[in-house]
């Protein structure tokens, strides 16, 4: 569509160029030319640097299929379990004492994150670009567990740049 557009535009152009001392009024020929140019400019922009693959809606479907992917995890009603190089491991809702989020810079341009989880025998760590299914996770995470805070400030832990936010710490009870 853009090189018919540029065709079209340039072919006006070159014709009102060639007739200029024809029209009346040398406003219109200013005006005509002028706007062949924009739209010459626009067009070859547009052909050069085309615009996103991307659209609301393949962005919308991928997100669905994330967040209804398991991955290497299968959720039961008091919890869930990890199966990673053919062994299986079951967290118990219960058994969680805190939910960590953190944020590690890769070589200074990008940055992997990830969930951290502490149980009361076992600490895990699973980032967003090596463990399928963590989106849901989080999600399932924030479902079965009280008391999520959701506006703990962000600490950075050392000089590397490792962040990291709690998202969840288990009250202690008074027993």
């Amino acid at each position: 569509m853009e090189k018919k557009i540029l065709i079209l535009s340039s072919l006006v152009l070159i014709g009102t160029l060639y007739n200029y001392p024809v029209f009346d009024n040398k406003g219109t020929s200013f005006l005509i030319i002028f706007s062949c140019f924009v739209i010459i400019i626009f067009s070859v922009a547009k052909i050069r640097y085309p615009s996103d693959k991307e659209t609301y809606e393949s962005i919308e479907k991928e997100t669905d299929i994330l967040e209804n992917f398991d991955g290497i995890f299968e959720y039961k009603k008091d919890g869930f379990t990890i199966t990673k190089d053919n062994t299986s491991e079951f967290i118990k809702w219960t058994e969680i004492i805190e939910i960590n989020s953190f944020s590690l810079p890769v070589l200074h341009r990008e940055k992997h994150s990830g969930l951290e989880i502490i149980t009361e025998t076992k600490h895990y760590e699973f980032n967003d670009k090596q463990t399928p299914g963590i989106q849901k996770l989080g999600n399932i995470l924030f479902n079965n567990l009280p008391n999520w805070k959701l506006d703990s400030p962000t600490v950075r832990i050392n000089n590397s740049g490792l962040e990291k936010t709690n998202l969840y710490k288990k009250e202690k009870s008074l027993n």
